[in-house]
């Protein structure tokens, strides 16, 4: 996944996004891929080591790119993610609490659940666009806002909290 693990990686992007965002925009999606040291793993080990298992296998690849101005590009990524979906009747009965005094934890069954299913869920694509902006002087495309990225990898691979804000039908 993107800088999965990979220090110079993240260095070498915030380098590359060069403005005086580009470090911060490189170590917000590096903490993307250490998904595995949320909260809600804390007590689940093999949940976590089935999560990192398997971020290994996200692959996302540029669909189609849309120029509204010509410094502007709107990327749609095209990424292949894990559908978590068939969990939600083992969190409807075990939700994961985020409003409280203490860190969201799994229930038992839920960690039980979730780590078969993330190791053996199918592959989902998600369209995720990303806008790009070009510098001034018509030199490197810089990313506006990843925020859009950032939470479709988070949701795919730890869907709890936007269960609990937007529940699924």
């Amino acid at each position: 996944m993107i800088v999965h693990g990979d220090t110079a990686a993240q260095a070498e992007l915030g380098r590359y996004l060069g403005t005086s965002k580009g470090p911060a925009i490189a170590a917000a999606l590096a903490s993307v891929s250490h998904l595995d040291q949320a909260p809600e793993m804390a007590d689940w080990p093999q949940a976590a080591a089935a999560l990192r298992r398997r971020q290994t296998s996200v692959r996302c690849s540029v669909g189609s790119v849309h120029h509204p101005q010509a410094d502007i590009a709107d990327v749609d990524y095209r990424c292949h993610l894990p559908d978590l979906t068939a969990l939600l009747p083992v969190y409807r009965q075990h939700p994961v609490p985020f409003n409280g005094p203490h860190p969201p934890q799994m229930a038992s069954e839920l960690a039980t659940a979730y780590t078969q299913m993330i190791a053996t869920a199918p592959d989902r694509e998600r369209i995720i666009t990303v806008s790009f902006e070009r510098d001034h002087d018509g030199g490197a495309w810089r990313v506006q806002n990843p925020s859009p990225l950032m939470g479709e990898l988070a949701d795919a691979f730890l869907p709890f909290f936007e269960w609990n804000e937007h529940p699924p039908n």
